[in-house]
């Protein structure tokens, strides 16, 4: 008969993995640095955890706070209110190199791909809301797919994040929410 799963082992495991991916990095992560650091025995980890990446990543998860769905009456209002909420978090000296790995390391591996993939789309749930409540008040063009609109509303703070991160604090976010918010609005052939 298996053990019940212990919270307080989990915990542990968590707090003890959250803190070498923060100062270890993606290379520096193991299963057998968690075990070292937090006591927890490696067959008590894998019963929280099926793998060491999906170990790393809910680390990671636990560093980002659940991202807000602000509903102002207006795309332009929310799309501000959301970068600057979320700004600071990519700024954030310590996440950044480990962001930086995460992506980098998806690319070569499979299961961190597929559960990167699962963690961005959970971070896209308040955008999707506030575009297709955009799309219901007629500020968005209901012509554009959520997919295309992601693009536009990401990739101009995806590009400063990853060309420019020393611009992050200057970036003058209603300016470009400005742009973005008539690149949704226009209508596609």
């Amino acid at each position: 008969m298996a053990r019940p799963r212990s919270e307080a082992a989990r915990a542990k495991a968590l707090g003890a993995a959250t803190d070498l991916v923060l100062t270890a990095g993606v290379r520096g992560f193991s299963v057998d640095e968690v075990v070292r650091r937090s006591g927890v025995a490696k067959t008590t980890i894998y019963r929280h955890f099926s793998s060491g990446n999906e170990l790393m990543l809910a680390a990671l998860s636990c560093t980002i706070a659940p991202f807000s769905t602000p509903d102002t009456g207006s795309l332009r209002s929310d799309l501000i209110e959301f970068a600057n909420e979320t700004l600071p978090m990519i700024a954030d000296p310590l996440l950044r190199p480990v962001m930086l790995e995460i992506l980098a390391a998806a690319a070569r591996d499979d299961e961190l791909r597929e559960l990167h993939a699962a963690v961005v789309r959970e971070k896209m749930t308040p955008l999707r809301v506030i575009y297709e409540r955009a799309q219901e008040r007629g500020e968005a063009d209901p012509a554009l797919d959520f997919d295309r609109a992601f693009d536009l509303i990401e990739g101009p703070f995806m590009a400063r994040w990853l060309m420019r991160p020393d611009m992050l604090q200057m970036l003058d976010v209603a300016a470009l929410v400005d742009r973005i918010v008539v690149g949704l609005a226009a209508k596609t052939n």
